[in-house]
């Protein structure tokens, strides 16, 4: 590795802590890769070779099924651990997902045979890769559970969960990306928003949304 990037990969372990996760053997083999905008990280069912995490930027992860139309799993921030459901899938030489970068991103890079012989014996590491599968599986049941609901029930169900997690101003997604999360279409969304507002539940502005009031929302968002 070089001097660059072994003076980045000592700066990431010391903002989020990993040397709590990763151990020093890990680490070692461990490397930093950069992507630029709409560059693809992996691509589904291409060779599952190595684990990451996300330690700055912003990725997409889609999904395709046999008929060829895809979902967005996720719009992934740091800390987004890459890899965790192949480890422990029946068939786990592939990549399920599609990830590419919403914005310049930065990633450590694990080599999945050195995970298997150093991080899977690790308790820290394992608690780490628990809690990551333990929260895209509430994010992949909070979508499920909202099969249901209207158009306007999903995005404030969307909106009310994000924000718990970033306070009541954040920046919305890009109308294409949060209408393939929703399962709706992108005039569905533009009209859900626009009642939201006129209900002044939410105040939206380009791309940046207040949530004015979450009681406003109704008992039909709680999870």
């Amino acid at each position: 590795m070089c001097r660059d990037k072994e003076r980045k990969l000592t700066y990431y372990v010391d903002k989020y802590h990993l040397d709590k996760i990763i151990s020093p053997e890990l680490m070692e083999k461990s490397d930093v890769v950069e992507m630029k905008k709409n560059v693809y990280l992996t691509h589904q069912l291409s060779k599952f070779t190595h684990l990451y995490i996300l330690v700055e930027g912003k990725l997409k992860v889609e999904y395709y099924n046999i008929n060829g139309k895809f979902f967005v799993f996720a719009l992934a921030t740091p800390l987004f651990l890459i890899g965790d459901l192949e480890l422990f899938h029946s068939q786990g030489d592939s990549i399920m997902n599609t990830i590419s970068a919403q914005e310049p991103s930065v990633l450590l890079s694990m080599p999945l045979e050195r995970v298997k012989i150093f991080g899977l014996t690790d308790p820290r590491f394992l608690e780490f890769v628990c809690k990551q599968l333990s929260n895209k599986l509430f994010e992949s049941s909070l979508l499920q559970s909202g099969a249901f609901l209207t158009v306007e029930d999903k995005l404030k169900r969307f909106l009310y969960y994000n924000a718990k997690k970033k306070g009541s101003i954040f920046v919305l997604e890009k109308r294409e990306n949060l209408a393939a999360i929703l399962g709706v279409s992108v005039r569905q969304l533009n009209r859900a928003i626009k009642s939201l507002n006129e209900k002044e539940i939410i105040m939206s502005k380009n791309k940046q949304v207040k949530i004015i009031d979450c009681r406003l929302f109704g008992n039909n968002i709680e999870f």
